[in-house]
C-alpha cells in the first residue's frame, strides 16, 4: 500500500489552513477539490494496474496447467497417447528459473508446501539428482526432446478426468518451460501408456513396445494390484534397464511402500538404476488438517479438491481414482525432483572440466534383493530376474537379462508392427479385426476361427466413455478369443536374437529359452477357460505334457493370467520358407511376407499350435490370448 504525506501532494506547495469539511460554493475551491480527487484516482488506477500485473505474473504457470480443454482431440495427433508439451500455447512470460518454480509451488500450496516437499517423495540423496541432471544435459547437448513415458493402471490413465488432465501430461506442461529456458531442451514428449486394470506383468515383458526404446524417464504404478512385497517390482526394474538399455531410464515409482522404496534405494546405491524416486499421493503428502479447512481458507492448490475433471455422468469416478487437483498435486511433487536436477545441471555447465560420460558395458545384476520371490519353474524365475552366468560366484553382479520378444494388441503402444497378427500363421476368423473392435462379435464369428475381441465389460465401459466424448482415453485390452469350434490357432515365433547361430542346429532349445502366454486381465468367472487346463499346446512339433501357471507376476484379482509354455525337449525350429498353415497348406507369398516382415526365407522360428478343449464355451468364458512372450537363448 502507498502511504502519502502532505508534502507529497502536488498542489500544496505552501502550508494550508485547516477548514471544516463542508459544501464549497466558490469555483476555486471546487477546482482544488476536483484536482485532489483526480490525483487520488490516478494514483489508485496506477496502483491497481501494478497489482494486477503482479498477480498476472505469478499466475502464468497455473494458467498453463489449468488450460485443459474438454475436447478429446486435444492430444497431439502425432501419436494417440503422446502429448508434445511444446504444443501448449503458453502466454508470453518471464524466464522460468528453478527459483521461480519453487516460488510458484509455495504460492500454490501455501503452508502445506514444506510438508509436501519433505514427505511427498524420496530421491535417495544426491545420487539421483546428479544422474537426472546429467540425463537432462544429454538431451540438451543433442538438442532433442526429453522423453517421459508412463506405465500404470487406471490411476495413471486419469479415470474420472480427461486424459490430458492426468498427472503425466500436467508434469510435462510444468517442466517444459523450465527445461527450455534453462537448458535449451526444445520440448518434452509425454507418453501416457497406462492401461486400466492391469498388473505390472505381462506389461513388464513388453516395455519397449508400450513405452518406446527412447524414453529418458519411465514409471511404475501398480501398487493396488501387487500387494505389499517388492519382488515383482524388482523384476520390472530389471526388465526396464535391460529392454530400454539405450538410455537406462530413470524410474518414477508412484508408491511410498517401505519395502519397494528401500529396494529402489538399493538399486540406485548399487548402480543398477542411475536415478529413481518414490512419489506419494495426497494421503502421503498433504496433512489432513489442510483438507478439513473451509474451501476459501485452503491454499489454491487444495481447493476444488473433490471435483473430477470429467462430467458427473462419465464413468471412472471411483474413490480410489485421484480427482483433477490431486493429479496436479502429484505432478508438482514429481516436478520438485526435476527442479533440483535443473539447478544441478546449471552448476555442472559452469565447471570447466565437465564432460558427459557414456556407458557401453552390458548391465549385470546381483542375485535378486527382494525376499520371498514367487515360486516358479526355474526358467520363469530366470526370465523375470536374470540368468546367473556360468561359473560365476554367488556374490557380486553376475546375473544377465536375456533378450525378450513380445506380441500383443493391448493399447496404447509405440510399435504398431509387433502385434499378435504378426505371428499368426492361420486360424483367425475372417473380417473380424482390431480395426472394428467396437462391433460386437457374433457366436458365428467364433466358429469361423479365433476372434479379436474385448470383454463385455471393456466394451460397455468404452461405450459409456464415448458418450462423454471419449475423454481422450486410448487404452484398450484387445486379445484373441477362441472356443473348441474356432479350430487350431497356429503361430510362428521368429528368433530375434542378435548373436549368430548355426542354421543346421534344429534343436529349438538352442534358440529359445522359454515361452509364456498370457490372457487379458479382466473379471472372469471361475469356470472360464484356464490357460493351463483348457487348451492343448504343441511347440516345435512336441505336445506339452506338463503345465504350470506363472505365480506372483501377472496375477489379477487373485487369478493367475500367464501360463509357462516352455520349450519341450525334442522341439524343432522351422525356417520361414517351410512354414505351413495348421492344415498343411503352403503359404502364399503375401502371407509369408506378412508373417516374416523384413525377414528372409532362411529366418529361424518355432511353431506353436493351440487348440481350445471341450467343454469351453463362449458363455462361460472363451479361451483368451493377450500376450505371447518368448526369451531367446
Amino acid at each position: 500500500m502507498i502511504r502519502r504525506t502532505t508534502s507529497d501532494h502536488p498542489i500544496q506547495s505552501q502550508p494550508s489552513r485547516e477548514r471544516p469539511i463542508r459544501s464549497v460554493s466558490s469555483r476555486g475551491k471546487r477546482s482544488t477539490n476536483a484536482s485532489s480527487v483526480s490525483v487520488y484516482l490516478y494514483v489508485g488506477i496506477i496502483s491497481l494496474l501494478f497489482l494486477l500485473a503482479m498477480l498476472w505474473t505469478v499466475s502464468q504457470m497455473n494458467q498453463a496447467i489449468q488450460q485443459t480443454s474438454t475436447e478429446p482431440d486435444a492430444i497431439s495427433s502425432n501419436s494417440l497417447h503422446t502429448d508434445k508439451a511444446s504444443q501448449q500455447q503458453y502466454p508470453s512470460r518471464d524466464k522460468i528459473t528453478p527459483e521461480r518454480m519453487l516460488e510458484q509451488f509455495r504460492h500454490r500450496y501455501g503452508k502445506a508446501s514444506d510438508h509436501m516437499a519433505a514427505k511427498g517423495y524420496l530421491s535417495f540423496g544426491n545420487t539421483s539428482i546428479e544422474a537426472t541432471a546429467r540425463r537432462l544435459l544429454e538431451a540438451s547437448k543433442a538438442k532433442r526432446p526429453f522423453v517421459m513415458a508412463f506405465a500404470g493402471y487406471s490411476v495413471t490413465v486419469g479415470r474420472g478426468n480427461h486424459f490430458k488432465q492426468s498427472f503425466p501430461f500436467v508434469l510435462g506442461r510444468l517442466l517444459e518451460p523450465l527445461l527450455q529456458d534453462n537448458l535449451q531442451i526444445p520440448s518434452i514428449t509425454v507418453r501416457n501408456a497406462a492401461i486400466g486394470g492391469i498388473p505390472s506383468f505381462p506389461y513388464g515383458f513388453c516395455l519397449d513396445h508400450f513405452l518406446g526404446d527412447d524414453a529418458d524417464v519411465i514409471s511404475w504404478d501398480y501398487s493396488m494390484n501387487e500387494g505389499s512385497g517388492a519382488s515383482v517390482l524388482e523384476a520390472y526394474l530389471r526388465q526396464s534397464q535391460a529392454q530400454l538399455s539405450n538410455k537406462r531410464p530413470m524410474v518414477i515409482v508412484l508408491d511410498m511402500n517401505p519395502q519397494r522404496c528401500q529396494l529402489l534405494e538399493k538399486y540406485v546405491q548399487q548402480g543398477y538404476l542411475r536415478d529413481a524416486i518414490c512419489v506419494g499421493t495426497a494421503k502421503d503428502a498433504v496433512p489432513k488438517e489442510f483438507l478439513e479447512l473451509p474451501e476459501d481458507h485452503r491454499p489454491p492448490g487444495l481447493q476444488h479438491w473433490q471435483e473430477f475433471g470429467a462430467p458427473d455422468s462419465c464413468p471412472g469416478r471411483g474413490p480410489w481414482h485421484p480427482k483433477m487437483m490431486e493429479h496436479t498435486l502429484i505432478a508438482w511433487i514429481m516436478a520438485l525432483h526435476f527442479v533440483k536436477a535443473v539447478d544441478r545441471a546449471l552448476e555442472l555447465q559452469q565447471q570447466p572440466d565437465f564432460t558427459l560420460k557414456t556407458e557401453s558395458e552390458p548391465l549385470l545384476f546381483s542375485a535378486p534383493l527382494a525376499s520371498n520371490l514367487p515360486r516358479n519353474d526355474p526358467a520363469v524365475t530366470s526370465m523375470l530376474f536374470g540368468h546367473k552366468l556360468e561359473n560365476a560366484s554367488d556374490s557380486g553382479s553376475n546375473y544377465v537379462m536375456k533378450p525378450l520378444s513380445c506380441r500383443t494388441n493391448f493399447l496404447p503402444a509405440t510399435d504398431a508392427d509387433r502385434t499378435l497378427s504378426s505371428i499368426v500363421v492361420s486360424g483367425l476368423a475372417h473380417d473380424v479385426s482390431p480395426e472394428n473392435i467396437m462391433t460386437e462379435r457374433s457366436d458365428a464369428a467364433y466358429h469361423w476361427g479365433w476372434v479379436y475381441d474385448v470383454s463385455s465389460l471393456e466394451r460397455e465401459t468404452k461405450v459409456k466413455v464415448e458418450k462423454c466424448g471419449g475423454l481422450g482415453y486410448v487404452d484398450m485390452k484387445i486379445a484373441l478369443y477362441g472356443v473348441p469350434e474356432s479350430g487350431p490357432l497356429r503361430m510362428w515365433l521368429p528368433s530375434e536374437r542378435t548373436v549368430q547361430h548355426d542354421l543346421s542346429d534344429n534343436n529349438a532349445q538352442n534358440w529359445f529359452d522359454t515361452i509364456v502366454i498370457c490372457e487379458a486381465n479382466e473379471k472372469r468367472p471361475d469356470d472360464a477357460c484356464h490357460l493351463n487346463a483348457d487348451m492343448n499346446y504343441t511347440v516345435g512339433g512336441v505336445s506339452l505334457s506338463s503345465t504350470a501357471m506363472v505365480a506372483g507376476a501377472g496375477e489379477y484379482l487373485k487369478r493367475k493370467t500367464c501360463f509357462h509354455v516352455g520349450v519341450p525337449i525334442g522341439a524343432e525350429i522351422t525356417l520361414l520358407k517351410d512354414v505351413t498353415s495348421a492344415d498343411g497348406k503352403t503359404l502364399t507369398p503375401d502371407q509369408r511376407d506378412h508373417l516374416g516382415k523384413g525377414l528372409n526365407d532362411e529366418h529361424v522360428g518355432v511353431i506353436v499350435d493351440i487348440v481350445a478343449k471341450t467343454p469351453v464355451t463362449r458363455k462361460k468364458g472363451a479361451c483368451c490370448i493377450s500376450h505371447v512372450v518368448w526369451e531367446h537363448h
